[in-house]
This record gives structure tokens, C-alpha cells and sequence, in this order.
């Protein structure tokens, strides 16, 4: 073999691996990006997972008074170690309409449903922002479209333009399997049933500039 052909071979081998290992990194860094995991959860319990970025995914269980009430979960993002009563506790409801009725968040018997409705929506996709910071700006763009009358009209069409546009990440949620007791709406009053136990599948993906830090 020449020298000069050699020396095409070689450039050719670089240049292949060099392609090979920006590939690979694409998708290692589209792996990370994309979180998939499977639990299950019973009546009254929460459950709380780690899905990096500093944050938790959440299954909050609704607090039941009495018999009647409505049971089942809600769908969270929350900061890792924050408290339920913190005021930066819930990063998906400022982002994921409708704000004023049912809603993909409420793994539950609340709007209406009943127990196998409930557990017969699925997939339940949602969006999340990223921290603290956004999530303060979201909920005071919500606030100002909910109760615009506490509002100049200037600041209400600008919360409606940008609401939403904060960076954020998405959900899905599939329900693999359940146990219910079926609730029935043609009785007086309505009976909507009880959610005992689910098993589902979760995916989450973050946008790729998640992990630059907030602007101050």
C-alpha cells in the first residue's frame, strides 16, 4: 500500500471515528434527556420518585373527609425534599390547562369522574417547569387570566401572550393496570366509586437547555 493511500485511510478512520463518538454523545445526551419507570400505588398513598434535575415526580393522594368524597391522586412535579405545604410545591398545574375543570393532572375521581374513568384516561400528559424561579413567573401570569379584574387589561394580554413559555418538560402516564370499585352517575346522589390501586408507566423528558442555570 502507498503512503499517500495510507494516508487517506487514516484520514478516512479519524473522521469516522470522530462522527461515531458526536453520535454517540447525541444520544447519550437524548437518554438523559428521557426518563421511563413503572411503579404502583395504593389508596390514601403517596408516591414520590427521583427524576434528576433536582426534582420529584409526585402521586399525592386527595385528603377524603368522609365517605363520598372524592379519592384518587394528583399528578405533581415537585422540588426534591420540598413540603407539602411549600409554596413552590406544585410545578405542573401553572402549565397544564384547563386551570378551572378537569384536567389531565387529576388522576381521580374529582370533575365528575367516576373511579373507572378515571383509571381509563390514559395516556395522562402534562408539562412541568423546571424550578422555582419559573414557577413563580407562571403562577402570576394564571392569576392575572383567572381573576383579571384584580388587573390593568395591559397586564392580563401580556400574562395570556406569554403564559406558558416559560422552559418546561413533559409527562406521560399510563395506566397498565387497576382496582376499582366502578362508580355509577344515574344514581341520586352520585356515586362515583373508589380507586384502590393502580400500576403505571411514566416517561419524562426534559428540554435540552434544562440544565443551564436560571437567568437572575
Amino acid at each position: 500500500m502507498s503512503a499517500a493511500r495510507s494516508k487517506v485511510n487514516v484520514r478516512k478512520a479519524i473522521v469516522l471515528w470522530l462522527l461515531c463518538g458526536s453520535l454517540l454523545d447525541q444520544c447519550a445526551e437524548a437518554q438523559d434527556r428521557t426518563l421511563r419507570f413503572a411503579g404502583e400505588v395504593a389508596r390514601g398513598l403517596t408516591f414520590r420518585k427521583n427524576i434528576g434535575r433536582g426534582l420529584d415526580f409526585v402521586l399525592k393522594p386527595l385528603r377524603e373527609q368522609g365517605p363520598g368524597d372524592p379519592n384518587g391522586w394528583t399528578i405533581k412535579v415537585s422540588p426534591r425534599g420540598s413540603s407539602p405545604d411549600s409554596k413552590c410545591d406544585d410545578f405542573v398545574w401553572v402549565v397544564t390547562p384547563p386551570f378551572r375543570s378537569g384536567n389531565p393532572r387529576y388522576l381521580s375521581t374529582e370533575y365528575g369522574n367516576t373511579a373507572q374513568e378515571a383509571v381509563g384516561n390514559s395516556p395522562r400528559e402534562f408539562r412541568f417547569v423546571l424550578n422555582c424561579e419559573d414557577f413563580k413567573t407562571e403562577y402570576s401570569r394564571v392569576e392575572r387570566v383567572l381573576w383579571p379584574y384584580n388587573y390593568s387589561e395591559k397586564d392580563v394580554e401580556e400574562s395570556l401572550a406569554k403564559l406558558g413559555t416559560s422552559p418546561t418538560g413533559t409527562g406521560l402516564l399510563w395506566i397498565k393496570d387497576s382496582k376499582f370499585r366502578p362508580g355509577e352517575k344515574s344514581t341520586e346522589p352520585v356515586k362515583y366509586g373508589e380507586i384502590h390501586w393502580i400500576k403505571f408507566e411514566v416517561e419524562i423528558k426534559f428540554p435540552e437547555d434544562s440544565r443551564k442555570p436560571p437567568k437572575p
